[in-house]
């Protein structure tokens, strides 16, 4: 999809400061006394979840911290956390786990803001961040992320847009707030009673009325996948469950059947910020398979007890003032163990009385069920308008009756962001004809991807080529397991800590991706109903294998032997989802571009520009080479 003509393509850089103000403990209580964490970012909406933190004492702050100001725009830079964007509205000091991005003169912090929390530039994000336990985007890859700029006029314009559609979020909290007071209220009228100034009536310690307890898996998780697995943030503030941003894992067998989620459990956020952690919810029968993951602990109560009476009790003042003590302090993170939990002592009214009390909360729950559903819809209309208006598809009409207004500041706007050295993107619509670049002198193929590689996918490719001649089947759970409790490999990988079944997995795909071990599909039929499975597999490369990228390139070379022109060979990765997500259906971006000697050639393109098709890509390319376009060619 085209941007309008008084649109211009810059990058996030051009348009975003980062704010560099870095402070110690002592700095920061002088400084201010309000504090933002990546914990008090709600996501998706980058509403705080709770009012500022009073710092009265240097010694609360733990670490250095950031300096932000008013207007700021406070940006989770850890994947798991890229949709919390805040917009500042005092100055405060938050996480370096935070980037604090102040906007520039030719862009609204509010229409940033919006951009920010988009699904492309969420998507986008996600596929840039690296790193092993916690993925983060690093400051160079996100300030190459494209930015569609209009002048300041229209900014205006669509945020004024946008901030109509926001009245149905703000109505779905309205509805939240108003059925959370109503439960408290409940929960007060039916067991006020045995609340006095002498203590708890009938007093009990909640573990003499747990029949099971259950920690949840700690392996890692991606956007998709068959088996959703609930985190923290599944749990909101009230206690009630949130399934609309789950993640997957894939678990065994034996994880599956451990973490199994039946009506009536009780999920217990055992890890977290302080004023968080202890959060709870009631598991109600969902569509598909669902686990829980390690910071969360599955209860499962005895009859004397019932699970809405608990949740209720553990959502009470009461209960979060016993919770707070409870929780063990360790930096930003507290933790309350099933061990402490049941330490705490409730009251325990007659059975009778907590049957009537959940038969009032199950129908809250589902009136509240109701309510919302109803707005789904509303949602859904939100968003379409968000992306439409960050596009410039919903403005179009007001950009014809105010023109003028736009060319001036139009060239206002370019004036500044060339004075500032950014680039404009410019697509002309034949690639000059320049002298062809030299080539620059490489290494063989596989020595320079064996030297590109990680250390942790060094160590896996010597344990697999050593381990066994024969295919190893990575999607049979017991075959798979075998390979990863080997001696060898667990001596190779003890520096990277316990549970790397999933990314052992993902390490032997990228190595497959790399040509450096081979991947095949083999079948494997079921003893007992004879039926044929086909599953993926991997092996160690054959002899006559290691010469296969050269060769390609020696049969290339012999093609085109009788031809004066040099040609440029790339092997392109196409990400259609990501554009698909911007509005852009039916284009594509590129996720990677190699060349013949498999070296990263990225570079060579606008990783956030839409293709429509490959010959775009190829005059890019050309463009950048200085060469034609017909001596561009590109294999998928």
């Amino acid at each position: 999809m085209k941007l309008p003509k008084s649109w211009r393509e810059v990058r996030l850089g051009d348009i975003f400061h980062r704010v560099e103000a870095k402070v110690d403990p002592q700095q920061a209580i002088a400084l201010t006394h309000f504090y933002v964490g990546l914990e008090h970012i709600e996501s998706h909406t980058g509403r705080l979840l709770r009012e500022a933190e009073d710092i009265t004492d240097s010694t609360d702050i733990m670490s250095i911290k950031t300096a932000f100001q008013k207007g700021d725009l406070l940006y989770g830079k850890l994947r798991p956390n890229l949709n919390k964007v805040h917009l500042a509205d005092q100055n405060g000091i938050c996480s370096t786990d935070i980037w604090a991005l102040r906007a520039s003169a030719e862009l609204n912090p509010e229409f940033g803001l919006h951009f920010l929390r988009s699904p492309a530039i969420h998507v986008r994000a996600s596929q840039l961040a690296a790193g092993a336990n916690l993925p983060r985007v690093s400051a160079a890859s996100f300030d190459r992320i494209s930015f569609p700029l209009p002048t300041l006029p229209e900014q205006q314009r669509i945020v004024d847009v946008l901030r109509q559609a926001e009245a149905v979020a703000k109505a779905k909290q309205s509805i939240s707030e108003k059925i959370d007071h109503l439960v408290r209220t409940a929960y007060w009228e039916y067991f006020g009673d045995w609340y006095n100034a002498d203590g708890l009536r009938d007093p009990v310690r909640i573990s003499d009325h747990v029949a099971d307890s259950q920690y949840g898996v700690s392996e890692a998780m991606e956007e998709t996948g068959a088996q959703a697995v609930l985190r923290m943030n599944s749990i909101t503030t009230s206690g009630w469950l949130n399934l609309t941003d789950l993640k997957y894992a894939s678990l065994s067998k034996k994880d599956v059947e451990a973490t199994a989620l039946i009506n009536g459990d009780l999920l217990f956020n055992r890890t977290n910020s302080k004023e968080l952690v202890g959060k709870c919810a009631i598991w109600r029968d969902a569509k598909g398979p669902f686990s829980f993951a390690s910071y969360l602990v599955r209860l499962r109560l005895k009859p004397d007890m019932l699970p809405e009476y608990l949740w209720a009790t553990l959502n009470s003042a009461y209960g979060k003032y016993r919770l707070m003590n409870s929780a063990k302090q360790a930096v930003s993170m507290a933790n309350v163990s099933p061990t402490d939990l049941g330490r705490i002592t409730v009251p325990l009214p007659p059975l009778a009385l907590q049957e009537k009390f959940a038969r009032l909360i199950n129908e809250i729950e589902a009136l509240r069920v109701e309510m919302l559903s109803k707005l789904t819809t509303f949602d859904e209309l939100q968003t379409l308008v968000t992306q439409q208006a960050l596009l410039g598809e919903i403005t179009k009409a007001w950009r014809d009756q105010h023109s003028a207004e736009i060319a001036v500041a139009a060239a206002t706007r370019d004036a500044l962001l060339h004075e500032r050295g950014a680039k404009l993107v410019s697509r002309p619509s034949e690639p000059a004809l320049l002298t062809p670049v030299a080539k620059d002198s490489q290494r063989p193929a596989r020595q320079w991807l064996l030297a590109e590689l990680s250390e942790f996918q060094r160590q896996v490719l010597a344990a697999f080529s050593a381990y066994s001649e024969q295919p190893l089947l990575a999607e049979d759970a017991d075959v798979f397991a075998r390979f990863c409790d080997d001696e060898n490999l667990l001596e190779l990988l003890k520096a990277f800590g316990p549970s790397l079944n999933n990314r052992i997995r993902r390490t032997l795909s990228q190595l497959s991706s790399l040509g450096l071990i081979a991947k095949l599909t083999l079948p494997k039929q079921n003893p007992q109903t004879g039926e044929r499975d086909y599953l993926k597999a991997f092996r160690p490369l054959r002899e006559d294998e290691y010469m296969k990228m050269a060769d390609v390139e020696t049969l290339r070379r012999a093609l085109s032997s009788g031809d004066a022109v040099v040609r440029h060979y790339f092997t392109v990765v196409l990400d259609y989802e990501t554009s698909e997500h911007a509005g852009a259906g039916g284009m594509f971006q590129v996720a990677a571009l190699s060349d013949e000697d498999d070296k990263d050639r990225t570079d060579l393109v606008d990783q956030g520009k839409h293709y429509a098709a490959l010959d775009e890509l190829a005059n890019d390319i050309a463009r950048r080479l200085g060469v034609r376009a017909d001596q561009i060619e590109l294999e998928e």
